[in-house]
């Protein structure tokens, strides 16, 4: 028997248990009654068919109909409706609730192919919330076998998901797989067919975790000319690291208990005591696991139905009975050694400890055969029955894996009663930390059991959702408990991602392309994220698009009419964009990160994602006013902006990946105190100025400011009065090594950030501009605006002064004129706060940190895949061969012979006898190119 057809005979084992159990729950979201599943069928059919119209007497057919929950919408709309599932139970389940239907034949599938359907003869074939739980290489098998009886015209409707990669065990037939969408692209055009369409799947309930990079999508997909590859390729592009059968948190059987309880528990608050009692009863029968007390499970319900009746349920004694004063001071003594080495080796804590508030919510300790548990909810932490046992077994399973077996610290997550942490500790010699993500937990953990010894072997401890986590290193490991995983999911994802990101710092290096925009003031901010990069040690390439913003001015002078003006520009811009793709068809990268109006567009970063390029976007302009981002945002994996709350929703809501807040910030190697001469101080510098474009606002507040001693740099101002004496050099726009000697040479810099819909200062202000980051960097002197994000960045009053209207300015441009000293002072605070916190380079550790956090396995996937990690490793025993190699890697070079001697011939001295066999095989190389060519000439 092959693995397919053992995976097939498990997934109908799985579901006739399950469809026996209670069919609606396991097989629909309307599980009140079979009206309400009817009604979500019918809803559920409605979205998979959206916009499709097919002939009268057109055949569709769904993978994996289960109880027929679709199919009698289906038959409304088709001649003929076949439904095919795996479960023998499900199909016959579905013949009693849908009766007699000519439209409608059920069949029973193999679970590895669509035998007896013929080729070519169906013209619609749809799977809804069925192939997600199915393992890969069944779903790789059901993708060959769509192809096969697909007609040439016909339509597939798949509802999956895709965002980060999920790692299932493969004998799991119902936790959810989640594919990388380039990967899953990749896979559909292997087995002959193409992505028409994905498009965000949105019901009245929970379908995506975007938290957690999982996305529900329907996708439409079209039959090609193509041949379909083996199942064996096209579950390996699904999922490239394929499944095991030790993946994941959870075991199948745990994942499937956890889920009846969790029913169970809504039962039974709802009521229905015989179907939670039901329930109980399924798990204890099918799903024995260790994390689950199904007695006690037992208790509780019938602690409801009691409720319900109006009758005091009997005291089910749940913690160690405390009978005699003897037993309350062993706990006194237990509490008091525990938090004596507590205060010793963790004093930060100790102190969390006694600063906590006493409330244990769902928390409870009981009496096991080995000692005291912590249960939480309906969840115990360690083992309800052997946590000694238990505990041992989890950390000799645990320890065999070659990732722990290699790292040089480990970091537990979940402390539990530690009944795990002394099992590990007992056997490992380098450093293991514990992260317990609920204070209350570690609160019941020092008071029933004696934690000293844990305690003192810990290196480090972290507890309560504090944002210290010194011990995750780029050295380190993560074990995470399965228990704590359950209870503290979001926390345990986000810590995940801290993980990846640190790890992804050191470990990946993708190469990475800078894209500027054609003109404006992001092109420095590209120039700055350029640099920071490379000060990384990054891979990186810089793409200086400003020298075509000419081509585009000139585009005005052709045609006059609107419309063919936006025509015109289109085309300029999709000229840019085919540009960029040949050049990245040249030389690969692995993310490209644009800058606000980057000019490239939707048909090429879809081009790129397809190639596994990770898409970002910088968007440094407020979102009100440049709203290009509506159109866009789909486009992009990441995109991250200068604004907060609305902004993030509006966006991500927009179809953009992730969304995070990253404000701009300043580069210290360019911005700078600068020593100037007389004759620049002469030319740059006055009392008070300002550098901007003349933006409406401004010009509103600056226009009462014309008989002081005031200086304006920048474009778009007026040139009438009272500006014709303030404007310098009529209106030209400055460029960066200007302004920063302005900069440098004022008194007072003004900071008014820009509005076309507001006099002055915007009350409902902000984001905060670089110019803020930038003056402060060259230690010079400002007057803000005020602004909502800027005491995140500033200490308002001692590193940055803020101003809220006209006379609020001028009353402080007096003051600070008159007071050099106080001027120079906190100046010189701003300056140590934004090297401290504000730079370009820490800006762009963060959003690395972001997305190594979500793409780390996808780009180490990649790296460790690619020629280069091949040519490295091969010439490892090659000292003077390897380095070269490394050192052409480090430069973002191809992984070809070019690349090898590019600093030879730029180079002085004698050749190496490495160095003479390169050059010797370049030159070989060159002539038999040559030889190709004019052979090939010949011919012609």
């Amino acid at each position: 028997m092959t693995t397919r057809e053992k995976l097939a005979v498990q997934m109908r084992q799985d579901w006739d248990r399950r469809v026996a159990h209670d069919y609606r729950f396991w097989m629909s979201d309307g599980h009140r009654d079979d009206s309400h599943m009817w009604e979500t069928g019918a809803r559920d059919f409605g979205v998979i068919s959206a916009g499709l119209t097919f002939r009268e007497n057109a055949t569709a057919l769904e993978l994996g109909c289960g109880v027929g929950r679709l199919l009698r919408s289906a038959s409304e709309k088709f001649s003929k409706v076949i439904g095919l599932d795996v479960s023998v139970k499900a199909i016959e389940k579905a013949q009693e609730l849908l009766g007699p239907n000519q439209k409608i034949e059920l069949m029973c599938g193999s679970g590895v192919d669509l035998n007896p359907l013929p080729d070519a003869s169906i013209d619609f074939v749809w799977s809804f919330a069925a192939i997600t739980s199915m393992p890969t290489e069944v779903i790789a098998s059901y993708l060959r076998e769509i192809r096969r009886i697909i007609k040439p015209t016909g339509v597939i409707r798949l509802q999956v998901y895709l965002g980060k990669e999920t790692a299932v065990n493969r004998g799991d037939t119902l936790h959810l797989r989640c594919f990388d969408r380039t990967n899953f692209e990749k896979a559909i055009l292997k087995s002959g067919m193409i992505v028409k369409e994905i498009v965000e799947l949105c019901l009245p309930i929970q379908v995506s975790f975007k938290e957690l990079g999982i996305e529900a999508f329907i996708v439409t997909i079209e039959p090609t000319d193509a041949a379909s590859e083996e199942v064996e390729t096209i579950a390996q592009t699904l999922l490239p690291n394929g499944e095991s059968e030790t993946t994941g948190e959870f075991t199948p059987t745990e994942l499937e208990a956890w889920m009846t309880v969790n029913y169970a528990e809504q039962l039974a608050a709802d009521g229905d005591i015989d179907k939670a009692r039901q329930a109980i009863t399924y798990v204890d029968t099918h799903l024995r696991t260790s994390l689950i007390d199904t007695k006690d499970m037992l208790e509780r319900i019938l602690s409801v139905e009691d409720k319900t009746k109006g009758v005091v349920a009997p005291t089910v004694e749940l913690s160690p009975a405390k009978s005699s004063s003897t037993e309350i001071e062993m706990d006194e003594r237990i509490l008091r050694g525990n938090f004596d080495v507590l205060r010793k080796k963790f004093p930060l804590v100790a102190q969390q400890i006694e600063r906590a508030a006493d409330s244990l919510g769902s928390l409870e300790v009981r009496n096991s055969q080995q000692g005291p548990v912590i249960w939480k909810g309906s969840n115990c932490l360690d083992h309800g029955d052997k946590p000694v046992a238990a505990a041992e077994s989890w950390v000799n399973r645990t320890l065999q894996d070659k990732k722990i077996a290699t790292a040089e610290n480990l970091v537990v997550v979940g402390f539990g009663a530690g009944y795990h942490l002394e099992s590990i500790l007992s056997r490992q010699n380098k450093p293991v930390s514990c992260i317990e993500p609920d204070i209350n937990v570690f609160r019941l953990a020092i008071q029933i059991k004696d934690q000293t010894k844990v305690l003192n072997s810990l290196n480090d401890l972290v507890v309560g959702e504090e944002e210290r986590h010194d011990c995750i290193t780029t050295g380190s490991e993560l074990i995470v408990r399965p228990q704590t995983l359950a209870s503290d999911a979001h926390y345990v994802q986000k810590l995940k991602g801290l993980f990846f990101g640190k790890r992804g710092l050191t470990a990946l290096r993708p190469r990475v392309a800078v894209l500027g925009p054609i003109e404006g003031g992001t092109i420095p901010i590209g120039q700055y994220t350029y640099s920071a990069l490379m000060r990384r040690g990054q891979r990186v390439r810089g793409l200086d698009m400003s020298g075509f913003g000419k081509g585009f001015d000139l585009l005005d002078g052709f045609v006059s009419s609107k419309p063919r003006k936006n025509v015109l520009q289109a085309t300029y811009m999709e000229m840019l964009s085919v540009t960029l793709l040949e050049a990245f068809s040249e030389k690969p990268i692995d993310i490209l990160i644009c800058m606000a109006q980057a000019p490239i567009s939707p048909r090429i970063l879809t081009e790129l994602r397809k190639r596994g390029v990770i898409t970002v976007l910088w968007f440094v302009e407020d979102y009100l006013r440049f709203t290009y981002w509506q159109q866009m945002a789909p486009f992009y994996d990441f995109i991250f902006t200068i604004q907060k709350g609305e902004c993030i929703e509006k966006i991500r809501a927009a179809g953009a990946g992730e969304v995070h807040y990253l404000p701009t910030a300043c580069d210290p190697h360019f911005h700078t105190p600068l020593k100037l001469s007389a004759d620049e101080r002469a030319k740059w510098g006055s009392p008070i100025s300002f550098v901007g474009a003349g933006y409406h606002n401004r010009q509103q507040m600056f226009a009462s400011l014309a008989y002081e001693p005031f200086k304006i740099w920048g474009s778009e101002w007026p040139l009438c009065k009272p500006f014709d004496r303030l404007v310098q050099e009529q209106s030209r726009r400055i460029a960066p090594e200007e302004y920063i000697k302005i900069f440098n040479s004022t008194d007072v810099n003004l900071n008014l950030h820009s509005s076309t819909e507001r006099d002055g200062v915007d009350p409902f202000g902000d984001f905060l501009n670089p110019r803020t980051f930038e003056l402060a960097a060259c230690s010079a002197f400002q007057l803000v605006d005020e602004r909502s994000l800027l005491s995140e960045a500033f200490d308002i009053g001692k590193e940055m002064i803020t101003f809220r209207n006209a006379a609020d300015l001028k009353e402080k441009i007096h003051y600070y004129l008159k007071h050099p000293e106080e001027r120079a002072a906190i100046a010189e605070k701003a300056r140590a706060r934004v090297l401290k916190d504000h730079t370009y380079d820490q800006r762009l550790e963060q959003m690395l940190s972001i997305i190594y956090a979500s793409k780390y396995e996808q780009l180490r996937a990649k790296e460790d895949s690619s020629p280069w990690s091949t040519m490295i490793a091969r010439a490892a025993p090659y000292q003077e061969l390897h380095e070269r190699c490394q050192r052409a890697f480090d430069r973002g070079e191809e992984p070809i012979l070019d690349a090898l001697i590019s600093d030879i011939v730029t180079g002085n001295g004698k050749l190496t006898e490495t160095e003479q066999k390169l050059l010797f095989m370049f030159h070989v190389r060159k002539q038999i190119i040559r030889m190709t060519r004019e052979e090939s000439g010949e011919k012609s």
